[in-house]
């Protein structure tokens, strides 16, 4: 369960169920809602248990909750998940993996940061610059390579940090060749 902000300042609950189905587990997407007015706990159970008693769920089969950490879900009083387990009353709680990821990263070594803000920096010069992205396609074209872009890595979605450090490594002959033309700074770095 999740409580995210988007671009227009619209703040979504989005809800993830995971269960046994047949021979293994399968997870779907639950609910995705915007909350109507606060984002407090209060109000992100009240959307859950509106959503559960429209679609006949049981709260019964509520066995666990994963969530970001948030107060509004991991308050001591009147956070949603002190309110799941008012219903569920076999529920427990956890904290994301992701999330842990995410707070175990802003503390990495210097000269994994360095290595990895100059490849941030790399990417973007080429995927923040239409014309550049547009060359950058056409030399991987060229020189008929397996991928044509990279990845633009953003510190908000930091997902995709690995993903674009796996981008820019398949991609390192072309980028090398791309950085050397357009005599950028950190060309030599790579």
């Amino acid at each position: 369960m999740d409580e995210s902000t988007d671009v227009a300042g619209l703040a979504i609950l989005m809800v993830i169920v995971r269960y046994p189905y047949l021979v293994s587990f399968h997870e779907d997407l639950l609910l995705c809602r915007p909350l109507p007015s606060t984002t407090t706990g209060t109000e992100i159970f009240k959307l859950l248990d509106e959503f559960f008693a429209e679609n006949s769920i049981l709260w019964d089969n509520c066995v666990d909750m994963c969530t970001d950490g948030a107060k509004a879900m991991t308050g001591k009083m009147s956070d949603a998940i002190v309110k799941i387990k008012g219903k569920a009353k076999g529920c427990r709680n956890s904290h994301c993996i992701l999330h842990r990821h995410a707070l175990a990263m802003k503390k990495m070594p210097p000269f994994i940061k360095e290595v990895r803000d100059e490849t941030v920096k790399i990417i973007n010069f080429i995927k923040s610059r239409p014309k550049n992205n547009r060359f950058f396609k056409i030399l991987c074209d060229d020189m008929g390579s397996l991928h044509t872009s990279l990845l633009l890595h953003t510190e908000i979605r930091w997902l995709s940090r690995g993903k674009s450090l796996i981008s820019l490594f398949e991609l390192r002959n072309e980028v090398g060749i791309f950085l050397r033309d357009n005599d950028f700074a950190l060309g030599e770095k790579l």
